[in-house]
């Protein structure tokens, strides 16, 4: 048994090639941002839990979770 571990990626595609066991993809979300923008506290506590969840409530491995933030204005 390894060590639990979830991806958070702004690139679905290349995650999609590495097959990660857990995955969530903030949709939109550019390169550097994976967690929002610096001082968005809200979102990034919001993207952290979400991504712990993947650990508590796992989906099948190889399946990236995709969410909308709509407070994160792209």
């Amino acid at each position: 048994m390894g060590i639990p571990a979830v991806v958070v990626t702004v690139d679905r595609e290349q995650s999609e090639m590495a097959r990660p066991s857990r995955a969530l993809h903030p949709k939109g979300f550019k390169l550097g941002h994976s967690l929002g923008r610096p001082g968005q506290k809200d979102l990034q506590r919001r993207i952290i839990l979400d991504a712990l969840d993947l650990l508590i409530h796992p989906v099948e491995p190889g399946r990236i979770v995709e969410k909308e933030y709509p407070e994160y204005g792209g």
